[in-house]
């Protein structure tokens, strides 16, 4: 599978939602085959494995933006600030 990294531009806690909208930039991949599903991230800076819920639909920002819009449990908040970069582990 190819690895993904994956920076961090906004998040926004919605209440209604079942986790934190992150909204961010696909950095590059390295040669592969294409991601099937949701995809396994870790955050660069600590190592740690991030609970991602699901991929949520584009909006017309992110569609003109080229952003990605992931939704990842409250309890990774720490890692949703705009900046940090995800690494997909396989």
């Amino acid at each position: 599978m190819a690895q993904v990294r994956f920076r961090v531009d906004e998040c926004f806690d919605i209440p209604r939602r079942g986790g934190l909208v992150v909204l961010g930039t696909v950095l590059g991949t390295v040669l592969g085959p294409e991601p099937a599903g949701v995809p396994d991230f870790v955050d660069e800076q600590t190592g740690a494995r991030l609970r991602l819920l699901g991929i949520d639909f584009p909006t017309p920002r992110t569609r003109r933006t080229g952003q990605a819009v992931f939704v990842l449990d409250r309890l990774d908040a720490a890692y949703a600030c705009a900046g940090r970069t995800w690494i997909s582990t396989g």
